[in-house]
């Protein structure tokens, strides 16, 4: 619903603006809309997230990199909180070197020039040694619903040598526009992690979570995959799937 304003006229007097009863009914819709609202922001619980970049797709930077999926229908992504650390590969290989005006971008639109939620500079992607940085924020005043968070390279240039390993942690809420939250508020916390794999028919994943953690499998294009999964242990489990295809796995 957008927000209602009450017609209070032109002049004082002139009976063209709302009735007493009118006003009332817009105020009370204003404030229930409001009030579901924060209900759900506080009992959203808060994700936290790895993704990794291999240093074999950090050569394509230009792809877009999904690193949070879609929420689904009526629902939005709030990035409370996003950190990057990046490995640069050994010589002679060496890390990334790219254009100087060429950044590492946060976007929910999945084009590469927008920075929808931030990005990382220049400075971090072509980084020498390993290091640890914050996204510099941005938050666009826009979101979209049910859409991912993206990271991809600006300028529509892949790297021109060189190789890292850039790992992403962050933080985030789903929000439920319909405002139908959680009961209790408060937003307790859940810890998901994405790993990618490249033309594999088997994928072995070592979570170290000591329980048997919930799995989707989904392919570049975010096509939910139908897989085998062998829990081996509660520490980990193999994902097997045919034929071979390149996607991620979602755990938590």
């Amino acid at each position: 619903m957008a927000r209602q304003e009450i017609n209070i006229g032109i002049v004082p007097g002139d009976k063209r603006g709302d009735k007493l009863r009118v006003g009332g009914k817009k105020i009370n819709e204003n404030f229930t809309e409001l009030y579901n609202w924060l209900f759900n922001v506080q009992s959203s619980p808060i994700i936290a997230g790895t993704h990794v970049i291999t240093e074999d797709e950090s050569t394509r930077l230009t792809e877009i990199n999904v690193i949070i999926p879609a929420p689904g229908t009526g629902k939005v992504i709030e990035l409370i909180s996003l950190i990057a650390r990046i490995t640069p590969t050994a010589p002679p290989v060496g890390g990334l070197q790219v254009n100087p005006l060429q950044t590492l971008n946060v976007t929910t639109d999945g084009d590469t020039q927008t920075q929808d939620w931030g990005y990382f500079p220049t400075s971090f992607v072509t980084s020498s040694q390993k290091i640890i940085k914050r996204m510099t924020p941005v938050f666009s005043t826009q979101i979209f619903e049910n859409t991912p968070v993206y990271v991809c390279l600006s300028g529509g240039a892949d790297p021109q040598s060189g190789s890292a390993k850039i790992e992403l942690f962050y933080l985030y809420r789903i929000i439920d526009l319909a405002g139908s939250g959680v009961p209790g508020g408060g937003g307790s916390s859940t810890f998901q992690v994405v790993q990618s794999f490249v033309n594999q028919s088997e994928i072995t994943v070592q979570h170290n979570l000591q329980k048997y953690p919930t799995v989707v499998v989904v392919d570049t294009t975010g096509r939910e995959l139908v897989a085998e999964i062998t829990h081996e242990s509660t520490d980990q489990m193999v994902i097997r799937l045919n034929p071979a295809a390149s996607g991620k796995v979602i755990y938590s």
